[in-house]
């Protein structure tokens, strides 16, 4: 495991787990890909999803590296997130970092919704700032 305290070391990460709190203050990690930008760290989501939620209720959050099923493998980081809705810059870095993975899985969500025949849902940017 390797010591991250720093949004630079864990923008470089594959996937990071995002640890928001419930309301009686239960723990639900959720691994998410990001991108860093500013000492801060950019995750892109579903407005309606259950970390959005929490994040509008309660802003800290705690960071770490993780595999992509959400298996730790360094310490958790005390942060604070914000809920942006603008998505252009998140998506872009997201392109930037993950190529062919971050285009290929949005092709495949697309192609889902088409087969369901749902609209694209509005989503949004979150933001973390270590503590």
């Amino acid at each position: 495991m390797s010591t991250v305290t720093d949004p630079a070391t864990l923008a470089k990460e594959t996937f990071i787990n995002v640890t928001t709190f419930k309301r009686d203050r239960t723990a639900v990690p959720t691994p998410v890909w990001c991108a860093g930008k500013n000492g801060s760290l950019l995750v892109f989501s579903e407005a309606g999803s259950g970390k959005v939620k929490r994040i509008r209720h309660d802003p800290h959050v705690t960071v770490a590296p993780c595999s992509f099923r959400g298996t730790p493998r360094g310490p958790a980081v005390d942060a604070d997130a914000t809920v942006l809705d603008d998505t252009e810059e998140v998506e872009a870095l997201l392109t930037r970092k993950y190529r062919w993975t971050w285009r290929g899985y949005n092709l495949v969500m697309a192609a889902v919704r088409r087969l369901r025949r749902q609209a694209r849902p509005d989503c949004v940017t979150i933001q973390i700032t270590l503590r």
